[in-house]
């Protein structure tokens, strides 16, 4: 029976089925055909075995005798070309030998006995493949040494080398290859359908050829030689059959010869419904066993690849896809997500991968998703779309436009080209191919060249099927580079070096967020620096620059082709990028975003995304949202946002009268975004600098893309996102439990959770949350665009595509298909600017604060919403914020926090011992870049230096130069014991050498008293030069600066002058001023106490400084002649018409200034249109702020601003509400300076916002102060005499309009907090002038420091003050120098921010004078 015949065990080698016909040979194992081809592969399995075992003994002389083993052998000793060539040759050879040693066997043992286990054959098998391994890299060692020694001279030789390192350094496992080998085949199965049936053929051919033979191979059976065993042995065809796949798989990849175009021509019935494998009907490929993937028994994990070529399954992705699907359901996103990774609770997520580029089109494929148009991707939206806008009309939201023939066919010649231009770049990492590519005219010639292995072309095969989309975008730029080079930036990628001093302020303001590799990198850089080693610095640069540069620019002949040595680092083309989304048609916007090489291609590419310029339809879900979109629109590119704060927030309080225990469990959540900015453009540094200002609404924190450093962060306890607290009893006395803050775990896991990223630096990363927690996102979102919208100047809705009109005047969108494109040229049609701009356009803005839509056209504006677009308030506080940008239209700044004396000295303590100590550091070596900070002892009269190269250095503890010149010369004469006395009373003789102490004003003094000083006294020391600074910027009286300028120019050139006459007078005068007032210059110790104006060390420059400033108004005593003459010198006779001269043509004019009455003491009419501005903001349900007036905000704005940056005021860290904020700014006039507009501040305090002590000990209001005139008059009348007429001075405190001198301590502050015109929330740092006791508490201030010295001063009788004015009397002039002297000295000195203004104080007048005076000057 048929059935009982053996059946042959044979595989057919063509498609790997089981061979059907009879067993006849081989005891009944294999058919005919079988039965030879299996002897035909014995045979010749043994020929070349025996051809394997000659050829190692034929090996060239450099093989035979080399000591170093294959595997380890560079031939960097051989030098000859004809020897390499030898080697190179034998060892092909055999390498090609033992590839059809190996398949042959493999061959024989699959296709012949499949079921047999034959262990010792795969033995045998393991040892040849090594041992072909071990010759393959012999190989690629050999091509490089051979290359190096015919193209060394070569300019291109080098990047070779370095791109095939990089190469073979993440070269994939032969192991792993195989199994993408096997799933390469899989995927490209039906394109692979034509190559089989020609297979089939052949060998159906030559199964009939047997049983013709049949009959004469019986006869000849016992004459069967070799020879004609040789005939049926098929390796050869096995080994061509697979060469030629692959290079039939390249070339249809590269669209050279399309394999799918011959299934076309067949029955499409036959063709499997599913393009992505074989279906269940479909035979499988004659795929080797060893190439067919195998399945793991442990669970796959995905691997992070990173833009570069590492290629990912399908399952991956759809694992992943699956992860975060389950994520979301499960709640688990945002904030919550972020707690989870930080606690561990979480797994963290890896790098996205690339997208599926396996599934390769052909040009007729492409040409009907291009022309059909294909349906977009909405996955990843988050929020609502508008349809029917001008960026996304009606029709074009469900499916990509389609386009035109013409630009088809365009796309097809590019497209074309650029795989050509990819394969060419793919061919630089392959060492053994670069010979035969640089030989080749075309890469039809390389394919076809004969001494390419096919384990080359598996691999270059592996790589054309999917490369990466960096590659894939290097060959898009590559299309339309020029033959010049590109010109390098030499500025990017620089190591950005601090000075010393910032990267200490930085690290003790910001170490706690900020990256530890910023400020070791830094201080190694200093270290570089100080050690003045320019070499070093120049490598420590070099080392830590962002890029590495690029040695030389070249180019290289590849197929044919011209290719760059580097990637193309312009911005690629819109043509480019649409090249690009074809091609990667799988790719999501967000990958692609990553190749971007700078901001401004980034933006285009977004920019072009929106208005739909690429058919790609994973590139509509970037930013398709219409929030999302807005803030793209404006340049704010969010990468991370939680708007959950209410859902996340709880209240739970059950009170003591419940059944159960008083108990709270509470919870706090802030809603925060997360996104990225320009780098240094003035765009940015507005927004960010409002944001900044608004700390009553939104925090700040804003991180340097490109160096890492923090530029902003809020104070520490505002850092937190989410916070708790439970427990029993009242929720009040239990401290809040931070759960989730802002830092360096919430950095890196935002980080890890972002779905996309940018491939440059050249950004800010911007952190944004509200301040108040469990609130609605929208306000913030609202605040937000309409900070952005300033920040670009809007004014209106057309302005938003202002900054887009170059872009918009270059695409146009087809009036059939909508579809944008670009504008050839010379073409005739309607631009998108055109369109954007048409009169007949209607914009709606919704206005969310008064829940209204508001509609205007390019022209008219129907409605109007305060603060939603830039108007004339911001335009006039623009001006101060930003004075540079009327100097220079240079938009690349970089955002600076703001920076004064103020924020210097609350945020770093002892400043003045750091920087003192780091100029001592640099003075002790030869510098001639500081000749200001110490002059030359040749030049100086210095009482303690003797030699000529000692230097006199400027500093707080060295003395003044005229007094320094002056004790010289007492010293040189002869002191009179009496007075050495007085001198030791004093304490300005020196005990040792029994002379007048001079200053420290040597490095090696300084040294020592830096080492020794107390920091609390440098402290207060620098912090009393700094509210000085700060004092004066804030200072908005017209001409007041100018004046301030003139005086410390007069007092500083008479301060540091020599000595002008012999006379000493003056130096007694002091000291006997120092002896009447018991007080000693020689203090070592420093007293803590805030009151105390001494002990310190500073007695002698603050006391010399108070006499210089009393003398000059004394030109007829004998004692103040060498202060009145320095009028005469020639440095300060410019000086000798000044007003500060002439008391008299002073008095005549009022300061141009608001007056001093606080809030309570004004008038009710004062405050009349500011209650009627709050009654109609209550009558119609609205903010204060939307119902303020813009002349209001235009007046005192810019005011405001002027404040802050002196550092006077400062943003609140208070919600912006009347319930918490107890003042306002309002703008109002004054009747002795109509129509002009001032500060003042409410502070009513209508809902109780702030807590005030119902009593203070010793208040008295203004009417209780002493009046002064009729004092004067008193004291004139009392000590008049013929010969002796009484003298005065009235002295004046010096106080800016809005505020005086003293400080608020922070626990303070809030008392003083206001809101501004734009709802802002503000505090004083310095009492104003406004709030309700600041005229007694600045009364009270000079009564404690007068006070101190009640006896010597004779305060009530010879020194009276009201307010800030004191007026002195003395019987003559004398006796009025020393009580003036006396009473500038109590005030100046420690704590060293209290001045007298000069200016408006009137010193040596006699009654007749005061009299005349106008009462401002008295009151």
């Amino acid at each position: 029976m048929a059935s009982q015949e053996p059946i042959c065990q044979a595989v057919n080698l063509s498609d790997g089925q089981p061979c059907t016909a009879i067993a006849t040979t081989w005891e009944n194992l294999f058919c005919r055909f079988h039965g030879k081809q299996c002897h035909g592969l014995y045979i010749g399995y043994k020929r070349r075995n025996a051809r394997l075992d000659a050829l190692s003994n034929s090996a060239p002389p450099y093989l035979r005798t080399s000591k170093v083993p294959l595997a380890n052998d560079t031939f960097t000793n051989v030098k000859d070309e004809k020897a390499l060539r030898d080697i190179h040759a034998h060892l092909y050879q055999e390498y090609v030998l033992l590839g059809k040693v190996i398949d042959a066997r493999r061959l024989h043992h699959k296709h012949f006995y499949p079921l047999k286990m034959d262990y010792g054959h795969q033995a045998y098998l393991d040892t040849l493949s090594s041992r072909r391994h071990i010759v393959l890299r012999a190989l690629e060692r050999l091509e490089t040494r051979t290359a190096q020694v015919l193209y060394e001279k070569e300019k291109w030789y080098d990047w070779v080398r370095e791109v095939q390192q990089e190469e073979e350094a993440t070269r994939e496992k032969e192991s792993k290859k195989v199994k993408l080998e096997a799933a390469m085949f899989k995927r490209h199965w039906n394109k692979m359908q034509a190559r089989l049936r020609a297979q089939r053929e052949k060998e159906e051919k030559r199964r009939q050829d047997a049983y013709l033979e049949a009959a004469y191979q019986e006869r000849m059976s016992a004459l069967d030689s070799e020879d004609d065993a040789e005939m049926w042995d098929p390796i050869e065809d096995v080994v061509e059959d697979e060469r030629s796949r692959y290079i039939d798989l390249i070339k249809h990849f590269l669209w050279m010869d399309v394999l799918s175009d011959i299934d076309e021509n067949e029955n499409p019935s036959q063709k499997p419904v599913d393009s992505s494998g074989p279906s269940a009907d479909t035979e499988k490929p004659a795929i080797p066993e060893e190439k067919q993937p195998k399945k793991s028994k442990k669970k796959s994990k995905s691997k992070a690849t990173k833009g570069a070529g590492a290629s990912s399954s399908t399952k991956s992705q759809k694992a992943t896809s699956s992860q975060n699907k389950q994520a979301n359901q499960s709640g688990t996103t945002g904030q919550n997500r972020i707690m989870q990774m930080i606690e561990g609770e979480a797994k963290l997520e890896g790098e996205h991968s690339e997208p599926d580029k396996t599934n390769i089109e052909t040009e007729t494929e492409m040409r009907k998703r291009l022309k059909e148009g294909v349906e977009k991707n909405y996955d990843d939206i988050e929020g609502p779309m508008v349809v029917g806008t001008i960026e996304v009309p009606h029709g074009t939201h469900l499916r990509t436009a389609p386009l035109a023939d013409e630009e088809i066919d365009s796309l097809m010649r590019d497209i074309k080209e650029i795989k050509l231009l990819l394969f060419c770049r793919l061919l630089l990492s392959h060492a053994s191919l670069l010979p035969a590519a640089v030989r080749a005219s075309s890469v039809e010639d390389f394919l076809v060249d004969p001494q390419i292995a096919a384990s080359d072309l598996r691999d270059l095969c592996l790589e054309v099927e999917q490369p990466s989309l960096q590659d894939i975008r290097d060959a898009c730029a590559d299309l339309v580079r020029g033959d010049e080079p590109e010109d390098e930036d030499e500025d990017e990628g620089l190591f950005e070096e601090e000075s010393f001093e910032d990267i200490i302020l930085q690290e003790h303001r910001y170490g706690h967020l900020q990256d530890r590799d910023w400020f070791l990198k830094n201080m190694l850089a200093q270290r570089q620096k100080l050690m003045n080693n320019k070499e070093a610095l120049a490598k420590f640069k070099e080392y830590f620059r962002k890029k590495n540069r690029k040695q030389g620019k070249m180019k290289i002949q590849i197929c044919g082709k011209s290719i760059w040595n580097y990637s193309s680092e312009k911005s690629m083309s819109r043509d480019g990028w649409l090249q690009f989304s074809v091609m990667a048609k799988d790719c999501d916007l967000k990958h692609a975003i990553q190749l971007c090489r700078n901001w401004d291609e980034f933006s285009q590419l977004d920019f072009l995304t929106v208005w739909q310029y690429f058919p790609a339809s994973n590139w509509v879900s970037w930013g398709s949202d219409r929030l999302t979109q807005q803030l793209h629109e404006l340049g704010f590119f969010p990468y991370f946002k939680d708007f959950e704060a209410q859902k996340l927030s709880r209240y739970v309080q059950v009170g003591a009268r419940s059944q159960l225990r008083r108990h709270h469990n509470i919870v706090e959540a802030r809603n925060i975004i997360v996104g990225h900015m320009r780098r240094n453009d003035s765009v940015t540094r507005r927004f960010l600098q409002y944001c900044a200002m608004r700390t009553g609404e939104l925090l700040l924190l804003v991180r340097d893309g490109k160096t890492g450093k923090i530029i902003t962060a809020p104070q520490q306890g505002e850092l937190w996102t989410i916070r708790h607290k439970e427990g029993l009893g009242r929720a009040s006395k239990n401290e809040w439990e931070v759960a989730l803050e802002v830092g360096h775990d919430y950095f890196e896991m935002v980080d890890i959770v972002r779905k996309w990223r940018l491939g440059f630096e050249d950004y800010y990363e911007v952190w944004l949350w509200d301040f108040a927690p469990a609130s609605d996102p929208i306000p913030l979102y609202n605040v937000i665009i309409s900070q952005l919208r300033k920040a670009w100047r809007v004014t209106k809705p057309l302005d938003v595509y202002a900054h887009r009109e170059p872009f918009l005047r270059g695409l146009t969108r087809d009036k059939e298909t909508l579809r944008v494109r670009s504008i050839r040229p010379g073409e005739q049609v309607s631009s998108l600017w055109e369109d954007v701009t048409n009169p007949d356009n209607i914009f709606f803005t919704a206005d969310v604060v008064n829940n209204k839509v508001l509609e205007s056209s390019s022209l008219t504006q129907k409605g109007t919403a305060p603060n939603m677009f830039y108007n004339e308030d911001d335009a006039a506080e623009d001006l101060i914020l930003f004075s540079d940008e009327l100097i220079s239209p240079n938009r690349n700044v970089p955002f600076k926090e703001i920076s004064n004396s103020i924020t210097r000295i609350e945020t770093t303590p002892a400043t003045m011992l750091n920087v003192l100590a780091s100029s001592a550091r640099k003075l002790s070596k030869p510098s001639k870049n500081k000749p200001g900070l110490y002059k030359t002892n040749g030049d100086d009269i210095d009482s303690g230096t003797d030699g000529d190269d000692e230097k006199r250095i400027v500093n707080p503890w060295s003395l003044p130069q005229i007094w320094e010149d002056a004790i010289l010369t007492v010293n040189r004469s002869q002191v009179p014991s009496e007075k050495k006395q007085l001198l030791r009373r004093v304490g300005l003789l020196s005990e040792s050498s029994e002379a007048i102490r001079g200053g420290i004003n040597r490095l090696d003094d300084l040294e020592s008293t830096l080492k020794q000083a107390d920091k609390r006294m440098i402290m207060e020391k620098d912090r009393g030069a700094a509210c000085v600074e700060a004092f004066h910027a804030a200072d908005l009286e017209p001409g007041a600066q100018e004046k301030y300028a003139e005086t410390c120019k007069i007092l500083g050139g008479i301060l540091e002058s020599h000595l002008n006459t012999k006379s000493t007078d003056w130096v007694w005068s002091i000291v006997n001023i120092l002896d009447w007032l018991r007080v000693r210059t020689d203090y070592d110790t420093y007293t803590y106490e805030p009151l105390a104006p001494w002990p310190h060390p500073f007695v002698t420059q603050d006391i010399v400084k108070a006499y210089v400033q009393t003398a000059i108004f004394f030109p007829n005593l004998e004692q103040c002649k060498p202060m009145v003459n320095f009028f005469e010198s020639k440095e300060g006779s410019e000086y000798k018409d000044t007003l500060l001269l002439k008391p008299h043509e002073r008095a005549k004019t009022l300061p141009d200034c608001r007056t001093r009455s606080s809030f309570r003491y004004r008038p009710k009419e004062f405050w009349k249109e500011w209650e009627a501005v709050l009654k109609e903001a209550k009558a119609n349900s609205k903010f204060y702020a939307d119902v303020y007036p813009i002349k209001w905000n235009v007046a005192i704005r810019p005011m405001i601003a002027k404040l802050y940056l002196a550092g006077v005021i400062a943003p609140a860290y208070l919600q912006n509400s009347p319930y918490v904020c107890p003042g306002y700014a309002v703008a109002n006039e004054e009747p002795h300076r109509p129509g002009k507009l001032d500060l003042f501040m409410d502070y009513a305090d209508r809902h109780n916002a702030a807590e005030y002590p119902p009593t203070i000990p010793g208040f008295l209001t203004r009417d209780q102060f002493p009046v002064l005139l009729p004092l004067a008059r008193a004291f004139a009348s009392k000590h008049s005499s013929g010969n002796n007429s009484p003298r005065f001075a009235v002295l004046r405190v010096w106080s800016a309009p809005h505020f005086y001198p003293a400080m608020v301590g922070e626990w303070n502050r809030h008392a003083t907090a206001f809101l501004d015109g734009e709802g802002r929330t503000w505090i004083w740092k310095f009492i104003p002038k406004d709030l309700p006791i600041s005229e007694w508490s600045m009364y009270n201030t000079l009564k404690l420091r007068l006070g101190l010295l009640k006896d010597q001063l004779a305060v009530g009788e010879r020194v009276v003050h009201r307010n800030e004015v004191i007026l002195v009397m003395g019987l003559d002039e004398t006796d009025l120098l020393k009580h003036v002297t006396a009473v500038t000295f109590a005030i100046q000195t420690k704590p060293w921010h209290r001045e007298i203004d000069l200016w408006k104080s009137f010193v040596n007048v006699d009654l007749a004078f005061l009299e005349g005076l106008d009462p401002y000057w008295l009151d």
